[in-house]
């Protein structure tokens, strides 16, 4: 099938939850929250491998035209992000993005990044499980895909509870700062994600 075909053929819901989390795509009244976020984590720097394009949103105004940019990705299909809100309180505290990889597949990657003032607290994985779902069931994928730093252990430990499968090391194979790190690459199968989490 066509890319084309399959961007058409697929409604996703635009919103789902999880029993602590409302998960769902952007809306333009959302620049703020964002906004709020990067402050509250203020190293763009650090943030820039998590939250798109991070280090572009200085301001308010700059916020709101990303999260605008978000829900036009969307409509377009190219990639589906969405912002992760506490149901008890209504607080943003993550997005979850997913970008097609080979629509003829399909696949996608996955990624994610949650405030740093609610890790440790198993918010992370109940997000990405749900996203999981959501990739495989509307989307209809074929397989998805995580990719994460060797350095950054939560998000591997993450990955590998989920029962990703790895599927390659990229040892040393990016540098920052002086600083070489490589890249672990994780999939998951539909018939993988059926046997989890419906067998």
């Amino acid at each position: 099938m066509s890319e084309k075909n399959q961007k058409v053929l697929i409604n996703p819901a635009t919103q789902i939850e999880t029993e602590r989390l409302i998960i769902r795509k952007f809306e333009k009244s959302d620049g703020k929250d964002l906004f709020d976020l990067l402050e509250r984590n203020n190293n763009r720097t650090l943030l820039k491998d998590h939250v798109d394009e991070a280090t572009d949103v200085k301001s308010l105004e700059d916020a709101k035209l990303r999260v605008s940019k978000l829900s036009a990705d969307w409509e377009d299909r190219s990639r589906f992000v969405m912002g992760i809100w506490l149901k008890k309180t209504r607080e943003f505290i993550g997005n979850i993005w997913i970008e097609p990889k080979k629509w003829e597949v399909p696949s996608f990657e996955i990624g994610y990044y949650l405030d740093q003032g609610y890790t440790g607290k198993g918010l992370a994985s109940e997000a990405v499980k749900r996203s999981i779902e959501f990739i495989f069931e509307e989307l209809k994928a074929h397989k998805v895909i995580l990719i994460t730093r060797d350095t950054n252990e939560r998000s591997y430990k993450l990955a590998e509870r989920l029962k990703f499968v790895k599927e390659g090391h990229f040892r040393e194979s990016n540098k920052e700062d002086d600083h070489r790190f490589g890249l672990l690459y994780y999939g998951m199968l539909k018939k993988e994600y059926e046997k989890l989490f419906k067998g």
